[in-house]
């Protein structure tokens, strides 16, 4: 507050300003209010009634200041939720794009991956701030609205604030940044080196999806920063200085629903596609929220009614194959084939 106080009072002097000192933490104070925009307020108290209403499992948190103003966060989950987090609680990513991405909206949501390979919505929280305080905060509450049950890994960005929170409230599950984020940034970090196009991008990718153990990417790592003249890279470094976070070498013994390394880690634009955009405010999100569940579900329900009404063929009369087929969804066997016919091609030594 000094910083920015104390030039004003040099150059205009403390009898010419407006405002004192004290007003300027309030200032910031009432910035970090909800900011819900026009017909916010509204439609928040009608999207709880109609939750609640239509599922006795919902469950929704606010957190108010001692004068009772809405303050930094509104949490909401739904009944449907809390039972799919019983079958799918072991990978979850939490994300915070329409944080990023300058949306209106000031959305963060817990997603996971169910047995079809489609996202799955766990819960979401509004939030005008994005220190550890309110990360805690929404991890402690999507753990109690959970019943306790913790996850055992968790995807995130690349953040000091989360990374904080989750040490504080998850501090004995396997945790990773989003690779799929982190290859997003090379274009912009090192796409005006000379030899990006040339070899470099080509070199890195090779370095984090072809080594098989950390050794070998130690190395790999290494002799791209020689080849490349990388070694004073600032972003490369840090990436280096917290490797176990995000290397595949690193974090292969660990299920992760392949959600870290594929598109899949924009799961949230994926769910939302169609409803949520750059525009979109609290009052339009809290209108189509239950035009958003109610499509993922009916997505859900057919693909259940096709894994158990229909069967795609097996490519070869392999028996181990067949046995697959027949316990696996057909999302899941169509991998399991795709992994059988790469295996062809593969000379054993």
């Amino acid at each position: 507050m000094s910083k920015s106080f104390n030039p004003l009072v040099e150059g205009e002097g403390v009898e010419n300003l407006s405002s004192a000192e004290k007003d300027h933490p309030n200032f910031i104070d009432e910035e970090r209010y909800l900011q819900l925009g026009k017909g916010g307020g509204a439609a928040l108290c009608k999207f709880l009634q109609r939750m609640q209403g239509m599922s006795n499992g919902f469950y929704s948190v606010i957190n108010f200041n001692p004068d009772n103003r809405l303050r930094k966060y509104q949490l909401f989950f739904l009944g449907i939720s809390r039972a799919a987090y019983k079958s799918f609680w072991d990978v979850v990513t939490f994300d915070i794009t329409y944080l990023t991405n300058r949306h209106k909206i000031p959305i963060v949501v817990f997603m996971g991956v169910n047995h079809h390979g489609q996202s799955i919505f766990f819960g979401a929280g509004l939030i005008s701030s994005q220190d550890a305080y309110t990360f805690v905060w929404l991890f402690q509450i999507f753990l109690e609205c959970m019943n306790g049950q913790t996850l055992s890994a968790i995807v995130t960005d690349q953040d000091k604030a989360i990374k904080s929170a989750v040490a504080i409230v998850f501090p004995r599950i396997r945790y990773r940044f989003c690779l799929w984020r982190i290859m997003r940034k090379l274009p912009e970090k090192l796409g005006s080196h000379a030899q990006y196009t040339c070899g470099l991008k080509s070199v890195i990718q090779n370095c984090l999806y072809d080594s098989q153990t950390c050794d070998e990417f130690e190395k790999s790592w290494q002799m791209l920063l020689d080849i490349y003249n990388l070694h004073d890279n600032a972003w490369l470094r840090g990436l280096y200085s917290e490797w176990t976070y995000w290397v595949p070498a690193y974090l292969k013994d660990i299920f992760w629903a392949r959600m870290s390394i594929t598109r899949k880690s924009e799961n949230v634009n994926t769910y939302f596609d169609g409803f949520l955009h750059s525009k979109t405010t609290v009052k339009d999100f809290f209108d189509q929220f239950d035009s958003i569940l109610r499509r993922k579900i009916d997505n859900e329900d057919k693909a259940d009614f096709n894994s158990f009404n229909s069967m795609i063929s097996c490519i070869s009369p392999s028996l181990i194959k067949k046995k697959f087929q027949e316990m696996y969804t057909i999302a899941k066997f169509k991998e399991v084939q795709q992994e059988f016919v790469g295996m062809i091609s593969c000379n054993c030594s």
